[in-house]
């Protein structure tokens, strides 16, 4: 038998939404692709072993972001 005076977790009724997760979560996004941005502009990169490299993680990132928000568009759209 469950315990009538325990808390119980609150509900989240579908239409509440917390802006602020979406600000991490876009905060976060630009600190990863502003590391590799960076990074693809160090004469020695950190994360690549080459300039090459670091510069085709950079345009991968950014062709991620870009497919991604085509994918939104159409998700607005349809």
């Amino acid at each position: 038998m469950a315990n009538a005076s325990a808390p119980q977790a609150p509900s989240v009724k579908a239409s509440e939404f917390d802006r602020k997760d979406l600000t991490r979560l876009f905060a976060r996004l630009r600190h990863e692709v502003g590391g590799l941005v960076d990074d693809a502009n160090r004469n020695r990169p950190f994360y690549a072993k080459s300039k090459e490299e670091a510069a085709a993680k950079r345009d991968a990132a950014l062709k991620v972001i870009g497919e991604l928000a085509d994918r939104i568009d159409s998700l607005k759209k349809g």
